[in-house]
């Protein structure tokens, strides 16, 4: 829920100072203004100061008429040069909590990109409250949570935007004003479509995808999560193929034969019932049973070899024991080594998760930076009784009573910070020369084992010349000791992958089993029913406000766009023969009974819709009275929500009393000029 409370615009010229103030109450409001009294002026005024000004052309003041920037006209037509400039505006969410938005039309020092968020009713009572500073219109304002004003303002009206498709092909949030395109229609370009003035992001169908979240429909979560799950059924599929190829391969290396396997992910996948075969010839044998046999044969040719006669050389026998001595030795030191290698590698993660805490805090602090730049005055938080670094509250009494120093600024947290990042990149370096020192060090100690073990096996060798074993035996040993090596070293790695291939398919059953969950159709049941709600309320609100250009009862919303849709076309003002036509005053009432049938429809399904409604000059297009009345008691009459209507009421006392008739409303009259002098 989203209530505008009090509006109020400062400005101080040369000479004098001027303002206009106005309340806001729940239900329909009404600015009457005559003609260049200043009513849009008003209107567009309250949509800068949400950060909204893009619906009415533009980013920043230059959306703003001259009389809020650049001069006033006092009633004596003398022009007074502006010095500074504000908009206030009080907002109340439903939760009843009220904040003050207070931003710069033209202001020395002062970005109109800066936006300082009171958190009190500033206008309606005095009180100490905090002041939050955000910035708007700049990268990462409807993302950064402590100091973005969209995404500030999104957590105050307690919305969750959702990520939507856009025209390339990634995804990008609802952002909050497209949505407001949808609750502020501007007078010049505001009543030429349902929704019109919606700013570009790129988003697909961005219309109907405001509509389908105003509406508070499943699709969205739906449609994200059918998006989500089947890329990564897509990305599970890959895997499996890559551990199936190189399953395959470790078998055709080894002379093996898998069944049980299937090239396509299975959620069936069963590692029980795969087997493998070790290929002898014609023969398949369970491949467990022949690294037995093989196992066995070996066992008996080393009893052999450990036989030695007695007419083994002493000095054959000590070179042996001192070779094998050595190499332990070697081994050892090695192992020590990679022990220091892993803990180095540790400390190098430990900085690098340092160092990235690091960047950041300095993208914090330059965040802060650039809203003191855009004009924020008071000490930013980070800068303030903390510790840069570490962010632990720096109490008074851990200084001398006599320190004179006092907190960081922004720009001294930034120095300070980048000599941290200065020093901790040179900690990292200097580790990294080490682990390369430590590396260079194991990979000389892993040649000298090689070396070593070559001599020992190779005195061995000569020892085995005294041993009770022929060199058919010992031929056929090492035959038979690289054959269960490399076979060994192929069922170690296939059996990690079959690992591999139950994890896959536990996610595959899960993945199927939650798009199974999601409904088959575009739109949920709750979805078609809340569609055909509004449809409803579409159709009854165009009779009440007298459209007549086609037969209201075959007026459908389109189940694709969500738009009003006559024998196949979306019903708008086109200026031909053909049945869908409407005159452009029928059309503006079709664009009354959308916008007021969305914000009814979401209140009464639990929907996103704020409630709130601004309308400049509606009755557009000589519109009837009588329907313009229409429109007034029904935006009066539902409770709930907040209207803001401006209208001239063609400066007639007359029109605006028939076309007030009957509906109960606040007023805010406006005199010759919006702004009053001080």
């Amino acid at each position: 829920m989203l209530r505008i409370r009090k509006f109020k615009i400062e400005v101080t010229a040369t000479d004098q100072d001027f303002y206009f103030e106005c309340d806001f109450k729940d239900g329909l409001n009404i600015i009457r203004g005559d003609n260049s009294s200043g009513k849009s002026t008003l209107i567009n005024s309250i949509t800068y100061s949400l950060g909204m000004e893009e619906i009415i052309g533009g980013i920043g003041n230059k959306v703003l008429p001259y009389a809020l920037k650049d001069y006033v006209e006092g009633v004596d037509r003398e022009k007074h040069k502006i010095i500074n400039s504000f908009v206030y505006i009080e907002l109340e969410n439903k939760k009843n909590n009220k904040i003050t938005i207070r931003r710069a039309i033209v202001a020395k020092g002062q970005d109109p990109k800066l936006a300082d968020i009171i958190e009190g009713p500033y206008l309606s009572a005095n009180g100490n409250y905090q002041v939050v500073h955000t910035y708007l219109h700049d990268k990462g304002s409807a993302q950064n949570k402590q100091y973005g004003f969209f995404s500030y303002l999104e957590d105050f009206l307690e919305l969750e935007l959702p990520y939507v498709p856009t025209a390339k092909g990634s995804e990008a949030k609802l952002y909050l004003q497209t949505l407001f395109s949808s609750m502020i229609v501007e007078q010049k370009r505001g009543w030429t479509d349902y929704i019109a003035n919606t700013p570009y992001y790129a988003i697909k169908d961005v219309k109907t995808k405001i509509v389908e979240y105003m509406l508070g429909l499943d699709v969205f979560e739906n449609d994200r999560e059918r998006n989500k799950i089947n890329s990564q059924l897509l990305t599970l599929q890959q895997d499996w193929d890559e551990l199936f190829v190189a399953v395959n391969l470790l078998c055709k290396n080894s002379i093996l034969k898998i069944e049980g396997l299937s090239k396509t992910a299975l959620d069936s996948f069963n590692r029980d019932l795969v087997n493998i075969y070790k290929i002898d010839g014609e023969d398949h044998v369970a491949v467990y049973s022949y690294l037995s046999q093989l196992t066995e044969k070996i066992e008996k040719l080393v009893k052999k070899e450990t036989i030695i006669s007695d007419s083994a050389p002493l000095e054959l026998v000590k070179d042996y024991e001192s070779s094998r001595t050595e190499f332990d030795d070697l081994t050892g030191i090695a192992d020590n080594v990679r022990s220091e290698l892993k803990v180095a590698k540790a400390r190098l993660e430990e900085y690098e998760y340092t160092l990235r805490g690091i960047d950041e805090d300095l993208a914090k602090n330059k965040v802060a930076k650039k809203l003191r730049t855009f004009g924020a005055k008071s000490e930013i938080s980070l800068a303030k009784d903390k510790c840069p670094s570490c962010h632990q509250t720096v109490d008074d009494s851990l200084l001398l009573a006599d320190t004179l120093s006092q907190p960081m600024d922004v720009d001294e947290n930034i120095k300070f910070l980048e000599n941290q990042k200065k020093m901790v990149k040179r900690y990292i370096g200097g580790l990294q020369k080490s682990l390369e020192q430590m590396d260079i060090q194991r990979a000389s100690l892993e040649e000298k084992i090689k070396e070593s073990r070559v001599r020992t096996v190779s005195l061995k060798k000569d020892l085995r010349s005294f041993a009770l074993v022929s060199e058919t035996d010992i031929r056929v040993k090492v035959s038979l000791e690289i054959k269960r090596d490399i076979l060994v070293r192929s069922l170690d790695e296939i059996e990690q992958k079959l690992k591999e291939f139950e994890s896959l398919k536990s996610e595959l059953v899960l993945l199927r089993r939650s798009l199974n969950n999601i409904p088959d159709e575009r739109y949920s049941v709750s979805d078609v029913s809340k569609i055909r709600a509004m449809q409803g309320v579409f159709r009854k609100n165009a009779e009440i406000f007298g459209y007549r250009s086609a037969q209201i009862e075959d007026i459908e919303l389109n189940k694709d766009t969500l738009f009003p849709f006559l024998s196949g076309i979306e019903l708008r003002e086109v200026q031909t023969d053909i049945k869908s036509d409407s005159s452009a005053s029928d059309f503006v009432r079709l664009i009354w009974a959308y916008l007021l049938a969305i914000r009814y429809v979401s209140s009464e399904h639990e929907g996103n819709h704020p409630g709130l409604l601004i309308l400049d000059e509606p009755a557009q297009h000589s519109m009837a009275c009588t329907s313009f009345n229409q429109l007034i008691k029904n935006c009066a009459s539902v409770e709930g929500f907040q209207t803001i209507l401006g209208a001239s009421f063609d400066e007639s006392d007359e029109v605006f009393n028939d076309a007030t008739s009957g509906a109960s409303f606040h007023l805010i009259r406006l005199k010759e000029k919006l702004l009053t002098a001080n």
